[in-house]
C-alpha cells in the first residue's frame, strides 16, 4: 500500500484542514474552491436532525435547502433510524437475487399504491439519472425497433449520464460530450410546437411518426418553472393520439414537495412512466424507481425472456427497500404532503411581501408547494467589476456573484443554508424539508428582508470581511 489505510475511529477525528487536503488529492480540486467561494468550506458538521445541522463549534443552522428535496423528512427521522436499526439487527438478507424479496415487493406495491390509475410497476435503481435511463430503455423497447427519436423540451433536467444528459437542455456540460443521436427539442410549454415536430415528422414518413417518447418535467424544478394551463392535458392528448409514450419526471418533485403527491397530479393527468428519486429514500437510502403503466410494462418486460434485459445489481437492496417502506409511511402518516400544500402557501405569501418590499434586488419569487426560489436582477456592471477584484475565484460565476454573496451571508450572519441554483445562476433555491413550520419560515424571511435592506455594495463589503476572515482563520 502507498499509505496506511485510515480507520473509522481516524474519520471521527479528521480535522477539516485534512478533510480539504484529502479532497484536492482524491476527489476533485474544483469541490473545494466552490465551497471555499461560498465561504462553506470550513464549516465542520457535528451531526444533523430534523430542520437543522449542528456544527461542531456549537452553532444550530436552519437547512432549506433540504438536500435539493432528498431530505423530504428532514435529516435523520426517528423512524427512520429505528428502522435501518431494526432491519440489521435481524441480520436479513441485503441481496435477493436468488430468492423472492419481500423487501422489493413490498416497497413496489407500496409505490403502486400512492401512484394513480395503472401505473402499478415498479423499477427499483440507486439514482434519478438511473431512473430516467431505464424509462428511456422501457420505453424504446415497447415500441419496438421501427421508432427512433426521443422528444425533450428547452427546459430540462434528467441527469448526467449519457442518454439523460442527452435529453436535459440545462446541463452545460453537454458541450463536452457526444450526444445521443436522434433526440429532439421543443419548446417547454408549447404543446402546439410539440404537435408540429409530430405533424412534420408524418409528413416525411408519410406512414407513422418516428417518435418513441415525450420526457419532460411537470414543474421544472430548479427555477420553479411551471407550464401554462392545460399545457400537460394537451401533451397527454397528443401521445395517445400519436402513439407516442408520455415519460414525466419526479425525481426532485415526486413524494409531496409541490403540495401533491406527484407534481403532475396539478393537472390531472397519467403519464405512461413516471421517474422518481431523491427522498424516496426517507433521507438515508440510495433509491430510485421507474413507475410503468401495467399494460406498457407487460408489453416490454412480461415475457419471460425479456424479464431480465433491464437489471443492476444494486436494485432492491434490502435495508434500502425497509427504509423506503417506512419513508412513504411516515410522509402518509404526517400529513406531509398537506403541509408542503399550505406551508408552501404561507411562504410564498411573504416573499411575494418581500418582493413588493424589495424591487431593487428581487426580480421574481416563484413556489408551488415547498417547491420555491428568488430570482434576483442583475447587478449594475460597476459592482461586478468591483466584485471581480475582490474574489478572482468567483469570476467563471460573473452572472451569480451576487447570489453566492447572498448564500454566504445568510448562514454566517443568520444560520440559514440555502443554495444556488445549479444551473439557473441569478436564482436562490428554497427546498426545506416538508416538516417545516411557520415559526421556521418566519425567521427566515425575517433574516432575509434583513439582508436585503442592505444595498449592494454593503454585501460585496460584509462578504469581503467574511472571505478574509476565512482566509486567516
Amino acid at each position: 500500500m502507498k499509505e496506511p489505510l485510515i480507520t473509522l475511529e481516524d474519520v471521527d477525528t479528521l480535522s477539516i484542514k485534512t478533510v480539504r487536503e484529502y479532497y484536492l488529492k482524491h476527489v476533485n480540486k474544483g469541490i473545494p474552491k466552490f465551497l471555499s467561494m461560498l465561504c462553506l468550506e470550513g464549516i465542520e458538521v457535528e451531526y444533523s436532525e430534523g430542520m437543522y445541522i449542528y456544527t461542531k463549534c456549537g452553532r444550530k443552522i436552519y437547512d432549506f435547502t433540504g438536500g435539493f428535496s432528498v431530505l423530504n423528512l428532514g435529516h435523520n427521522h426517528p423512524r427512520i433510524m429505528r428502522a435501518r436499526r431494526r432491519f440489521n439487527e435481524k441480520k436479513q438478507l441485503e441481496i435477493w437475487k436468488t430468492f423472492l424479496s419481500p423487501y422489493l415487493a413490498a416497497l413496489s406495491r407500496n409505490v403502486a399504491a400512492v401512484s394513480p390509475g395503472d401505473l402499478n410497476y415498479v423499477f427499483l435503481c440507486n439514482s434519478g439519472a438511473e431512473a430516467n435511463e431505464g424509462a428511456l430503455k422501457i420505453a424504446e423497447k415497447y415500441q419496438g425497433t421501427g421508432k427512433s427519436k426521443i422528444i425533450y423540451t428547452d427546459l430540462s433536467f434528467h441527469g448526467k449520464t449519457h442518454a439523460t444528459m442527452s435529453v436535459s437542455s440545462c446541463e452545460p456540460s453537454r458541450k463536452y460530450f457526444k450526444l445521443l443521436d436522434n433526440c429532439v427539442s421543443v419548446p417547454y410549454g408549447d404543446w402546439q410546437a410539440f404537435e408540429q415536430v409530430i405533424k412534420k415528422s408524418l409528413s416525411e414518413n408519410s406512414v407513422e411518426n418516428d417518435f418513441i417518447a415525450i420526457i419532460l418535467e411537470a414543474v421544472h424544478a430548479e427555477g420553479v418553472v411551471r407550464p401554462p394551463a392545460g399545457y400537460l392535458q394537451n401533451v397527454r392528448r397528443l401521445c395517445d393520439e400519436y402513439n407516442i409514450l408520455m415519460i414525466v419526471d419526479e425525481v426532485l418533485c415526486g413524494f409531496g414537495r409541490t403540495g401533491k403527491m406527484f407534481s403532475f397530479e396539478h393537472e390531472d393527468i397519467i403519464p405512461d412512466i413516471v421517474t422518481v428519486a431523491k427522498s424516496l429514500g426517507g433521507g438515508k437510502a440510495s433509491v430510485g424507481a421507474y413507475i410503468a403503466r401495467e399494460g406498457i410494462y407487460n408489453r416490454a418486460y412480461g415475457r419471460l425472456q425479456d424479464s431480465m434485459i433491464h437489471s443492476s445489481t444494486f436494485s432492491g437492496l434490502g435495508e434500502e427497500c425497509y427504509t423506503a417502506i417506512e419513508a412513504i409511511n411516515v410522509l402518509v402518516e404526517e400529513g406531509l404532503v398537506k403541509n408542503s400544500m399550505d406551508m408552501g402557501e404561507y411562504f410564498l405569501a411573504k416573499l411575494n411581501d418581500l418582493k413588493d418590499r424589495h424591487e431593487g434586488i428581487v426580480e421574481d419569487v416563484r413556489g408551488v408547494g415547498l417547491l420555491l426560489c428568488i430570482e434576483l436582477r442583475r447587478p449594475a456592471d460597476r459592482l461586478v467589476t468591483l466584485f471581480e477584484h475582490l474574489s478572482t475565484s468567483i469570476r467563471d460565476f460573473s452572472d451569480g456573484f451576487l447570489t453566492g454573496i447572498i448564500v454566504s451571508l445568510m448562514v454566517h450572519k443568520y444560520n440559514i443554508l440555502v443554495t444556488p441554483g445549479p444551473h439557473e445562476k441569478r436564482v436562490i433555491m428554497i427546498i426545506p424539508p416538508l416538516i417545516v413550520n411557520r415559526r421556521e419560515i418566519d425567521y427566515f424571511i425575517a433574516s432575509i428582508d434583513e439582508l436585503f435592506s442592505m444595498n449592494t455594495a454593503s454585501m460585496v463589503k460584509a462578504y469581503s470581511s467574511l472571505k478574509v476572515r476565512n482566509m486567516l482563520s
